[in-house]
């Protein structure tokens, strides 16, 4: 049985009146399966195979999940897309300049976290 690792960080948004929960573990299936349970979700996430994963239950807890065997900055990228996305959406935000920033702000807490972490990140897809 593999050990169990994993790194949280939960990154409060004020203006947008929610958090990101940031996780990187190598258990991501065993992690989505609870977030799924905890929030009663009807969708069976044995289906789910993906290198990362944002799930969002409501609009104030948005949780990012990337397996630790497919941390690279296209994952971490293509994670951090699809939550700028969710977070404006559900605020009716389309102006790309906002979208852009908020990116930009949680590119920059993000990978200081993993730098903190000494988490090494892979090039490429």
């Amino acid at each position: 049985m593999k050990k169990s690792i994993k790194h949280t960080k939960n990154i409060k948004l004020p203006m947008y009146n929610c958090v990101v929960h940031l996780i990187i573990t190598n258990q991501s299936q065993k992690i989505i399966k609870a977030i799924f349970k905890k929030y009663n979700f009807t969708e069976d996430p044995d289906d789910v195979v993906a290198e990362g994963m944002v799930i969002t239950p409501d609009i104030s807890d948005y949780y990012m999940v990337i397996d630790l065997n497919y941390l690279s900055y296209n994952t971490i990228c293509h994670e951090l897309y699809h939550c700028v996305v969710r977070i404006t959406e559900d605020r009716d935000i389309t102006d790309e300049e906002t979208q852009a920033w908020l990116a930009g702000h949680l590119s920059g807490i993000v990978f200081l976290h993993l730098d903190k972490k000494n988490l090494k990140i892979k090039h490429g897809g």
